[in-house]
């Protein structure tokens, strides 16, 4: 407020030519401490944790001594001490003023109107210009303040004159906007760096259901902001955020503490808990749970990570883990050492170190761990009676000890010294110092300094000293734990780093690793094998967890989709991983394929026999009229029918795929194709009609009918094979566990064609074989034809409807039952009879027999016949019936040739003709 009342009355002093106004005497009892030089460096130092509220405005009193503030004091007065001790700067001296902020914004800004203050006055007042060019302050540089709330409030009043300003320990965000604050700096990175760690923290272990607790101030709300909006981006669940009033009444925020006590006892699921927030509200809030003995894991920001009041408290241990960030460090030995080696004077020109030995007398009786309480509750008006009181008795000493050794926190110490050094080194460029002599006056203004501290790049120690653009140091952070032995508190300094650059945390103690068995999840973990579907809680870490569905897995946790296996492989519902799949055939070990084989072979075999049979009996009446050279003809063609059953079974590829068909075709075709031959054979033979006989014999050929009929099948297959033949197909989409190897027809309709064919040979077989099947009792190949082919038809009218509904393994196995059968049926009907009567009805297998067989069935047919005419014309027509007998007496000429040419030889003549 008081930036922006200057800031519109600027343009009206300008208007009235008025150049100067005077701002006096309005910092006369501000607690500070000072120190004369060449160039002054301001310092604003919360010394005092909190401001009384005053009701006149008039000066603030602040209350509540922070020994952690003094040290600070003196790691800023020692670090300027170090640059005068140097040659840095030759023949120049650094100056400083430090003041107390209290913690409070409006304190702040009533030192830094000192600093704003002309330097050429004697009664500090602000000169309010048109124009600050050539204006020169009483400080050229200010270092502070410690809060991001404190630093934008002063960051906003120093930009009036472009001071330099830089900050160990305010890290805001908003702070890193040049725009806003040009002319600000820090020796620490931006707040975002710290949460993106905090981020990378809670993913590094898998929680993913977190609480946030933040104080109402600047730096809490933009770290804990900061923090929820990059743990989301990552997919961390923000269970609840709580925010603790910090300009509130004390009853309000006692009140609000305890309520968020409860939120924390009750929500069980969530066991990290990240804190951005004053340390004297988490120190409120651990007291009210220090009695629940609740194990959570608290993250802790810079603020309050090594904060000594918290490790005191009692029964700190029931809380659980508390990990924390802090600023990375340098060397500051030689600043213990400082501090271990002050002089214990209580009238010391540090008005804050003579502060601090007071109150030391006046807690002497303490113990030391109640010792910063202690100095902490003495107000101003207390410990003025008290020390009158002590100083008049001189009976109350205290000892020397390390006791602010034991404040001092490396990360801040470190920052304080390299915001001096970094000023240091950019008086040194501005002034022109060199081998011993600086060639520019001191008497400069801050804005030219600010420009130079934009270009420092040194080294201290091992650790660079640049700012980026927005004037952040990029130093990365240390990861500190709290041990916990004994009912002490020892912070575990470095347990891991936390690098910028690389987004990345470098575990340094194994004890970190203990963080992995706490599990802060609003769900359980899907285990491989599972995904996560989304419950109705608008919290995407709030899932249940289903199995994956068949033939579809998940590696990793939490999956959020299962995925598909290979055709080649198969999982079962809720599998991690896919297996491969089986490959099956009709393989030679199968049992059925075993069953099929034996009778195949049992089939060759045979066959082998009945050649034998027939090749020795070649010249008998049995043989000759099975077809004689046509029933080895058929015989072949039967073998290569039971090979192709071979074909069937084992592993297929294309050329077996190929083989069987056309092999199983052709044959089986040239057996029917004989078998049809053979038909006709008969029915020309057995014909009564000589007309008919005539026409039959003109047309009959065996050979030719053979070679016509197969060569037919032959052209069918080839087409078949070369347009769109039998190929082997993995069948992996049918079977769930197994990849079934079988042979696709290609071209169906070429299969059905190559099948009906042979269907269509057959009937026409059938029906020349019917006609003909009432023959001689011996002589009776017409009728075991007929036999074979309705066997035929029986299998393959059986195969189609089983075939077609028929899909697996033992698909091959339904058509190689359909050609046994068939083939069987051909083998037993027409050759088995024969054979029968060569081997055992020997004396039915001769010529006599024969003739005597066809002589009866000639005699029975023709009295049939001259029953029938004589019935017809009895009324005694004698020339009719001589023709008749005529007639009758032809028929057996007839019959009696027909067996000749058949291969029966030796019929009398003479028999015939006077029968």
């Amino acid at each position: 407020m008081f930036q922006s009342m200057i800031l519109y009355m600027v343009p009206i002093f300008c208007v009235l030519s008025i150049t100067t106004v005077l701002a006096c005497d309005i910092l006369d009892d501000f607690d500070n401490t000072r120190d004369p030089g060449h160039i002054i460096i301001g310092g604003l130092i919360p010394v005092h944790e909190k401001v009384v509220i005053a009701k006149k405005p008039e000066s603030q009193k602040c209350t509540g001594y922070d020994v952690r503030g003094l040290v600070k004091t003196l790691a800023l007065i020692h670090s300027i001490e170090v640059v005068n001790n140097s040659t840095l700067l030759p023949g120049i001296k650094l100056g400083y003023e430090i003041y107390d902020t209290c913690t409070d914004p409006t304190k702040a800004l009533k030192a830094t109107l000192r600093f704003l203050s002309n330097s050429n006055s004697t009664d500090n007042c602000v000169k309010v210009q048109c124009n600050y060019t050539d204006y020169r302050p009483t400080v050229q540089a200010v270092v502070g303040a410690a809060t991001s709330e404190v630093s934008i409030a002063i960051a906003r009043l120093l930009n009036i004159q472009l001071i330099p300003q830089i900050s160990y320990s305010a890290s805001a965000k908003i702070l890193s906007d040049k725009a806003r604050f040009p002319a600000f700096f820090r020796t620490i990175p931006s707040d975002e760096y710290q949460t993106k760690g905090m981020v990378k923290l809670v993913q590094m272990f898998q929680w993913n259901w977190v609480g946030t607790i933040a104080s109402d101030e600047e730096y809490s709300r933009s770290g804990i902001n900061n923090f929820i909006t990059q743990a989301e981006q990552a997919g961390i669940c923000i269970a609840f955020q709580e925010v603790i009033p910090f300009y509130s009444s004390v009853q309000v925020t006692n009140s609000r503490i305890k309520e968020i006590a409860n939120i924390i006892i009750n929500q069980t699921r969530v066991n990290v808990i990240v804190i951005f927030g004053k340390s004297s509200h988490v120190t409120q809030l651990f007291k009210e749970l220090s009695n629940q003995n609740i194990s959570k894991v608290w993250i802790a920001s810079d603020s309050w990570s090594t904060n000594s009041n918290i490790t005191r408290l009692e029964n700190i241990q029931n809380l659980g883990n508390i990990v924390g960030f802090t600023f990375k460090s340098g060397n500051v030995t030689k600043f213990q050492n400082y501090v271990k080696n002050l002089p214990r004077n209580p009238k010391s020109s540090n008005t804050f170190l003579t502060e601090y030995y007071n109150l030391r007398k006046l807690c002497a009786h303490v113990q030391t761990y109640n010792l910063d309480s202690c100095l902490s509750n003495h107000t101003h008006r207390a410990m003025a009676n008290s020390l009158l009181t002590v100083n008049n008795s001189m009976e109350i000493q205290y000892q020397e000890d390390d006791f602010l050794v034991n404040y001092i926190d490396p990360g801040v110490t470190s920052n304080i010294q390299w915001s001096v050094t970094a000023l240091a080194h950019a008086l040194k460029m501005l002034l022109k110092c060199n081998e011993g002599i600086c060639q520019k006056s001191f008497n400069f203004a801050p804005w030219e300094l600010l420009e130079y501290l934009k270009k420092v790049n040194m080294t201290d120690e091992g650790t660079k000293i640049h700012f980026d653009p927005s004037g952040d140091l990029m130093s990365g952070y240390d990861i500190v734990m709290w041990n916990f032995m004994e009912g002490k508190v020892k912070i575990n300094r470095k347990v891991a780093e936390y690098d910028i650059e690389e987004n990345k945390i470098t575990v340094r103690d194994s004890k970190f690793n203990c963080l992995k068995a706490v599990v802060s999840k609003c769900s359980n973990q899907c285990q491989p094998g599972q995904i996560k579907l989304s419950s109705e809680s608008q919290h995407t870490c709030c899932y249940d967890c289903i199995n994956c569905t068949f033939n579809t897995y998940s590696k990793t946790k939490d999956a959020l989709q299962c995925d598909f296996c290979l055709p080649d492989e198969w999982a079962p519902s809720g599998s991690a991983h896919c297996y491969k799949k089986r490959i099956i055939f009709l393989d030679w070990n199968n049992g059925f394929s075993i069953v099929l084989l034996t009778l195949a072979a049992f089939g060759i075999v045979l066959i082998i026999i009945i050649i034998s049979i027939f090749f020795k009996n070649v010249s008998t009446p049995a043989v000759k009229s099975n077809g004689g050279t046509i029933s080895f003809i058929m015989l072949i063609s039967l073998l290569f029918s039971f090979l192709s059953v071979g074909f069937f079974i084992g592993k297929p590829n294309d050329i077996t795929c190929n083989i069987r068909q056309c092999l199983f075709g052709i044959s089986f075709t040239l057996s029917v194709s004989c078998a049809l031959a053979k038909s006709l054979k008969i029915l020309l033979a057995f014909d009564f009609n000589p007309a008919n006989q005539h026409n039959l014999r003109n047309f009959y050929h065996s050979g030719l009918i053979t070679s016509f009929c197969t060569g037919l099948q032959v052209i069918i297959c080839t087409m078949w094979l070369v347009f769109n033949g039998p190929k082997m197909h993995k069948d992996d989409t049918r079977l769930r566990k197994e990849i079934l190897i079988e042979c696709n027809e290609g071209s169906y309709v070429a299969f059905a064609v190559m099948l009906g064919y042979i269907a269509f040979l057959a009937l026409i077989c059938f029906s020349f074989a019917f006609k003909g099947r009432k023959l001689p009792e011996n002589y009776n190949e017409a009728k075991f034809i007929t036999f074979s082919m309705l066997i035929y038809f029986i299998s393959w009218i059986t195969f189609v409807p089983v075939y077609v509904t028929t899909h697996g393994l033992y698909l091959p196995a339904v058509e190689v039952v359909a050609i046994l059968s068939s083939t069987y049926g051909i083998l037993c009907c027409q050759f088995f009879p024969k054979c029968y009567i060569i081997l055992f009805k020997k004396e039915c297998n001769t010529t006599n027999s024969f003739l005597k067989n066809l002589y009866d069935y000639s005699l029975k047919s023709t009295n049939l016949i001259t029953n029938g005419q004589h019935s017809l014309n009895y009324s005694g027509h004698n020339k009719s019936c001589k023709s008749i007998k005529s007639n009758n007496s032809q028929k057996i000429l007839s019959i009696t040739s027909a067996a000749q040419n058949n291969g029966f030889t030796c019929v009398s003549r003479k028999r015939s003709s006077s029968w």
